[in-house]
């Protein structure tokens, strides 16, 4: 591991903002930061594969009423996102590190208003498209998740990602909101998406990549 990133390691382990689970854990209520009596009242929205947390950062500074809590399993970058929140004196988003598909260990039924994924693998092989975060197996755990109402946000460089989050959304039974195979393409007003952009989306574009954006609902 390089040296910056052990640091990283290091240091986060101590940030008030992150909650770190190891591979033995045990989910207990008492381990979520976002179940203080503080976050009473307000909106929850997760960020999943959030990097460093940008989109989080972004949301939590200009929704004051909202709990943003980035979830990513690696720390390096989780730790970038805390710190700079602390800097920024961002109190109402929280970090989690641990693996998407253990997501459903951490929040109750029905307790989220939003879901973002933010440029999260393709898994272009046929043999991996389980692990796509659209996939049905995710789907089902989503709609459990999400408050009615809530919905789902994707973006993503990977046409084949879009269409297949397309034709999975509509297979499973949920309802696509919006799709825009060009997001930057032309003014839809302010949609909360084409406002944040991570150093991820930023390398796409200045490489000619287009940003796909899908919103869908999946239980009301």
């Amino acid at each position: 591991m390089p040296k910056n990133k052990r640091e990283k390691y290091q240091r986060v382990k101590s940030l008030p903002n992150v909650t770190i689970t190891e591979r033995n854990f045990s989910p207990s209520s008492d381990a979520f930061p976002w179940l203080e009596r503080r976050y009473d009242g307000m909106r929850r929205v997760l960020e999943l594969g959030c990097g460093k947390g940008e989109h989080s950062l972004a949301f939590a500074a200009a929704s004051p009423d909202t709990l943003c809590v980035g979830v990513d399993r690696k720390s390096h970058r989780i730790c970038v996102g805390a710190e700079t929140a602390i800097a920024m004196g961002i109190e109402n988003v929280q970090f989690l590190r641990a693996r998407i598909e253990m997501i459903e260990a951490f929040f109750t039924k029905q307790s989220i208003d939003g879901i973002w994924l933010t440029f999260p693998d393709p898994h272009p092989k046929l043999r991996t498209r389980h692990l796509r975060l659209s996939a049905p197996g995710f789907l089902d755990t989503y709609a459990r998740l999400l408050a009615p109402g809530g919905k789902v946000h994707l973006k993503t460089d990977s046409n084949l990602l879009f269409d297949y989050t397309c034709e999975s959304v509509d297979r499973w039974g949920g309802r696509v909101v919006v799709a825009l195979d060009n997001l930057h393409a032309t003014d839809n007003g302010r949609i909360g998406a084409r406002e944040v952009a991570s150093a991820f989306e930023q390398a796409a574009r200045s490489q000619g990549e287009t940003i796909k954006y899908v919103a869908f609902e999946l239980n009301g």
